[in-house]
């Protein structure tokens, strides 16, 4: 369960990043290490948000340290309801099994992501290292470029099941705004419990 919520708090995090706000950021995450420009990818065809750069520190160690930065483009304002969906799926000798959305963690929907983080934060402050590069945790978000060096945060000890602990997973997530996709990405992570 743990690491389906980490993968989905990794799900939320780059999403938020590409709608421009990432509460989940302080809270959940931590140094991912090397991932390759291939190992990432936009899947949406002219969307509002682009993705120009992704780091992520592969494997993930849980626990350990996370590292993440991003660099994008958002070209329209983001208004509430924020809609994510997000896909995880984990390979298993050589096969891709979907994991199952259970108590808000997995391939879940998330039908108003401004909402969940106006109650994360609502003094309608921004965390610390979010307000130091401008990245903006409510909506609505203006169009800006993004960019996001790398930031470190920590994933804490926890108790994995055996065929969670370790393993390589596909990430997919798509953000609308409406009937409007704003963004889709998708990427790969090794995640390793130490």
């Amino acid at each position: 369960m743990a690491l389906l919520h980490y993968s989905s708090a990794l799900s939320i995090l780059c999403c938020l990043l590409t709608a421009g706000g990432s509460a989940l950021l302080e809270k959940h995450m931590a140094v991912l290490d090397e991932l390759s420009a291939s190992d990432w990818s936009n899947c949406g065809v002219n969307d509002p948000f682009v993705v120009n750069s992704l780091s992520i520190s592969s494997p993930i160690r849980i626990p350990g340290p996370l590292t993440i930065g991003l660099s994008g483009t958002l070209k329209v304002p983001v208004h509430a309801p924020l809609k994510l969906e997000v896909e995880i799926k984990k390979k298993v000798w050589g096969i891709w099994f979907k994991l199952p959305c259970e108590d808000n963690y997995g391939s879940c929907t998330y039908n108003d992501v401004c909402e969940m983080l106006d109650k994360m934060f609502p003094e309608k402050t921004c965390p610390s290292t979010l307000q130091s590069h401008n990245v903006p945790c409510h909506c609505p978000v203006a169009p800006a470029e993004i960019n996001i060096p790398t930031i470190t945060l920590d994933i804490p000890k926890v108790q994995l099941p055996a065929f969670l602990a370790d393993g390589e997973y596909w990430l997919q997530i798509k953000a609308s705004s409406g009937a409007e996709q704003i963004a889709c990405f998708s990427t790969t992570i090794a995640v390793k419990a130490t």
